[in-house]
């Protein structure tokens, strides 16, 4: 399993709702990271190779598997809270991302409380003093105005712009798990194109761009006995997997937009709803599948939508103490 660490050039621009531009996530979902390098891919390998790379995805023999990127800071990599932690103290619930020891102690079963007690970093960091100490990102509100194409004229359309700013010692990483380990040469040639595409919105204003500033083996502490598993990852269940949902934990999150290819921009493609990362599952037999979101009037090629879970073991139910 491989890490890959990124440190933003500029702010970063990634959507929560279509047409709302006022806010941002802080995080990349792991259906915008696979669109990005598949758009990064066509550039650097071509039409044909795309296709066949995505025909073993369809066919549910994936060359890799890749979670959602989150937040690294002061050398620390944040991991998103699992969601069979259901802490009562209302300060808790507003921890997103805890370090990875803490994380993996979260597999195993441990709770929030006492891990929080016991002093492991989260985000927002409960203890800083100061506001803007809590977390590594900070999230701005530009106004802006836009113009009329054919006069330059600006017109009364008046809006504001969200944009997340990541400080100088902070960033994003996500996870790959390669299955075939032959596509590492060439994920790592896409990616380079990614970092000079852009990730997210507004790229055309140099939005989005980054550098990668490390590339290394991860290994997880994983709990010896488990009878679940989390998902690091946005996740769409195909029919066959949908019985062993009902048990599980988890959030649900509409995705949608517009589709970003050189053959067409500016059409809607389907929406679907899949499961949030930090989701926990019993035991999954398969692992999602990629949606076929391509608009009714967009012949030139298929439009998908990844959800492949991300998939580390865990303990499904948390243990009161008292």
């Amino acid at each position: 399993m491989k890490l890959y660490k990124l440190k933003f050039k500029s702010s970063i621009h990634l959507g929560e709702r279509e047409n709302f531009l006022e806010t941002t996530e802080i995080i990349a979902h792991s259906d915008t990271l696979f669109s990005t390098f598949c758009n990064a891919y066509l550039l650097l390998y071509g039409k044909d190779k795309l296709e066949i790379l995505l025909k073993r995805f369809i066919d549910q023999n994936p060359p890799f598997l890749i979670s959602s990127a989150f937040p690294w800071w002061n050398g620390n990599f944040y991991f998103p809270i699992p969601l069979n932690q259901m802490p009562k103290e209302k300060k808790l619930k507003d921890i997103r991302f805890i370090e990875k020891d803490g994380f993996e102690k979260l597999l195993w079963g441990e709770k929030i409380e006492k891990l929080v007690k016991n002093g492991f970093k989260t985000i927002p960091e409960l203890d800083a003093e100061k506001e803007e100490n809590k977390k590594p990102y900070r999230i701005i509100n530009t106004p802006r105005v836009s113009l009329n194409r054919l006069t330059n004229h600006p017109g009364e359309e008046f809006f504001h712009f969200g944009e997340v700013f990541y400080k100088d010692n902070s960033g994003l990483f996500f996870l790959v798990d390669f299955k075939d380990k032959e596509i590492e040469k060439e994920f790592n040639a896409t990616l380079r194109i990614m970092a000079d595409e852009g990730l997210g919105g507004d790229r055309t204003v140099g939005k989005g761009f980054f550098e990668i500033k490390e590339i290394k083996d991860i290994n997880f502490n994983f709990p010896s006995e488990h009878n679940g598993f989390l998902t690091l990852s946005l996740y769409s269940p195909k029919e066959d997997e949908i019985r062993d949902i009902r048990n599980g934990y988890y959030e649900i999150i509409e995705r949608k937009g517009y589709i970003s290819s050189p053959y067409g921009k500016n059409l809607r493609r389907k929406s679907i709803r899949v499961f949030k990362e930090g989701s926990v599952f019993p035991h999954l037999i398969k692992i999602g599948r990629l949606v076929d979101v391509t608009p009714e009037v967009f012949t030139e090629h298929k439009i998908y939508r990844y959800g492949l879970a991300f998939l580390l073991p865990c303990k499904l139910e948390v243990k009161d103490e008292n």
